[in-house]
C-alpha cells in the first residue's frame, strides 16, 4: 500500500477546488433571518413578561 503512488483524486488541483466551492443559497439566508427575528421576538416577550411579573 505504501509503495503505490498517491492518487490524483487525493490531492485537489486548483481548478477542482474552484469548481467545487459551495455557496449558501437564498434559503439559508432566509432561515438565518427567521432565526434572528425569532430570538428578537423572544427577547421582547421575555422583557414584557418580566415587567409584568415585577409589578
Amino acid at each position: 500500500m505504501e509503495d503505490r503512488a498517491p492518487s490524483s483524486t487525493a490531492v485537489p488541483t486548483q481548478t477542482q477546488s474552484l469548481t467545487t466551492k459551495h455557496f449558501a443559497g437564498r434559503g439559508a439566508w432566509v432561515l438565518t433571518a427567521y432565526g434572528i427575528s425569532g430570538l428578537a421576538l423572544f427577547g421582547v416577550l421575555a422583557y414584557f413578561f418580566s415587567d409584568y411579573i415585577a409589578r
